[in-house]
């Protein structure tokens, strides 16, 4: 961690043992990829924001982010958080035993969606999930997040690859599918008729938008 991050996190996102506990967790059982103290910070800064009393989350890992979302909804609030990883959602299970306010959803995220619909309108959704359905849970979103509420969505800087162009080599891991995919999904959130947003450039991207129709 460098001396700016360490500063930030120190005064605005420092992590209690709960979710220190998460991590180590996390990273005993799979590689480390929930968001950062700061973008967990930064989700909670939007939900008191935009008064975001339900929302949804597709892509719990161990429950790390939905931990601090949770924290944030007030009284009477929900969370519904879908895993479709049996492993990932037994972890996700034991991080979030007493947040009372937590639906953990397992399975399919687009069958779980549908699922839902008739729960809608939401007033936010966080997606940090398999990048290769983006426009699928986009479409969703557009359908049953409120006017006025929030599309958040996670790693949409796709480590670099949205920028290069067609003869530089993409970093690894990344498909140009999947790439292309990102690209049209950010164009899709950029759309000033439909978004006020903006892709801020944390950890590996997110792109944030109120939605306006």
């Amino acid at each position: 961690m460098d001396r700016q991050q360490d500063y930030i996190r120190a005064l605005f996102a420092a992590e209690d043992e709960t979710l220190r506990e998460v991590v180590r967790r996390t990273e005993l059982a799979t590689e480390p990829i929930q968001i950062t103290p700061e973008d967990g910070k930064f989700l909670q800064f939007l939900i008191r924001l935009g008064k975001v009393k339900n929302a949804v989350e597709i892509g719990t890992l161990a429950g790390y982010s939905a931990l601090w979302i949770s924290r944030a909804l007030p009284k009477g609030g929900r969370l519904y958080t879908i895993e479709r990883d049996p492993a990932r959602f037994a972890l996700a299970e034991q991080t979030l035993k007493n947040a009372r306010n937590v639906t953990p959803m397992h399975g399919d995220a687009l069958e779980q969606l549908a699922a839902m619909e008739d729960k809608a309108p939401f007033d936010m959704i966080f997606i940090d999930a398999d990048k290769r359905q983006y426009l699928d849970y986009l479409d969703w979103a557009e359908k049953n997040i409120r006017k006025g509420g929030i599309i958040v969505a996670d790693n949409t800087l796709l480590s670099g690859a949205v920028w290069l162009k067609g003869d530089e080599p993409l970093p690894p891991r990344i498909r140009q599918s999947t790439n292309e995919i990102m690209k049209t999904f950010n164009a899709r959130m950029a759309d000033p008729k439909k978004y006020c947003s903006i892709l801020l450039p944390l950890a590996d991207g997110m792109t944030v938008a109120v939605k306006l129709f």
